[in-house]
């Protein structure tokens, strides 16, 4: 909603509570009236009653009780009060309007800008064989932890910033995870990493198999994306040279146009 239907809005809002207070301190009136029969009723004994008290409503002489009448002073008092009550409530709405409008634009602010999709960098492939190598030696811990380190060192080169709460393990989960890879793959590599670096227990060629099988899905999936980025940009390449001669001889056609 703009702000110019926010201030009707609250403009009419206005108006209706004021036409709603007025109506409530003014008395009802009689849309209709209809004729009192008269009275058949058989008349009721008198008693002696004694005489009345301050507490008990007057009567006049007709033997009616009289109506309290309120002063003035106490209706425009009470009026003033509901005014000023009504006032208030919209103070109040149009300063928390005022104060949503103020911070939605902070909070379309603090939305994450989409980043395109970068080129596979070759710095992360040749870390990533590199790793897979080292991985068929040495004791399997440490050659989980050093293929995961290897991993995180080489993420940089995509040119994916980090975020300020980021760790560096989480900073490489989600720079491999740009590209279409095996998402449980590389899951199971990270687990594997934490379990590697911060476990006691000992560590077997079985968990050696696993991260040798799901890093080597990785670097083939990395491959496979690099390779079609390849295909597109010599595509990409060849329109481009095959659009410039045409263009070369129709700028020189002009020209010589112009010299004749």
């Amino acid at each position: 909603m703009s702000r110019r239907g926010l201030g009707a809005t609250i403009a009419a809002g206005a108006i209706v509570m004021a036409a709603l207070v007025v109506a409530a301190s003014t008395q009802p009136v009689p849309l209709m009236t209809r004729p009192v029969p008269p009275d058949t009723r058989l008349p009721l004994p008198t008693f002696t009653s004694l005489p009345p008290s301050s507490s008990t409503p007057t009567a006049t002489a007709s033997g009616e009780p009289t109506v309290f009448d309120p002063s003035p002073l106490l209706v425009v008092l009470v009026q003033v009060i509901l005014v000023v009550t009504v006032l208030i409530l919209l103070l109040g709405l149009a300063l928390l309007v005022r104060s949503l409008l103020r911070r939605r634009p902070r909070l379309e602010r603090r939305e994450e800008p989409d980043f395109a999709i970068p080129l596979v960098p070759s710095e992360l492939l040749e870390a990533a064989r590199d790793r897979l190598r080292d991985l068929e030696t040495g004791e399997p811990r440490n050659a989980i932890v050093a293929a995961w380190l290897g991993l995180e060192s080489s993420a940089a080169a995509t040119g994916l910033p980090r975020l300020p709460a980021e760790t560096s393990s989480e900073y490489t989960h989600r720079v491999i995870r740009v590209w279409p890879v095996d998402s449980e793959r590389l899951e199971d590599l990270a687990a594997l990493f934490r379990e590697a670096r911060f476990s006691v227990h000992e560590l077997g060629e079985s968990h050696r198999r696993r991260a040798l099988d799901d890093l080597g899905v990785l670097i083939a999936d990395l491959e496979r994306v690099a390779a079609r980025q390849a295909a597109e940009r010599a595509q990409l390449a060849a329109e481009q040279a095959a659009n410039t001669p045409v263009e070369a001889g129709s700028k020189a056609r002009h020209d010589g146009g112009e010299g004749a």
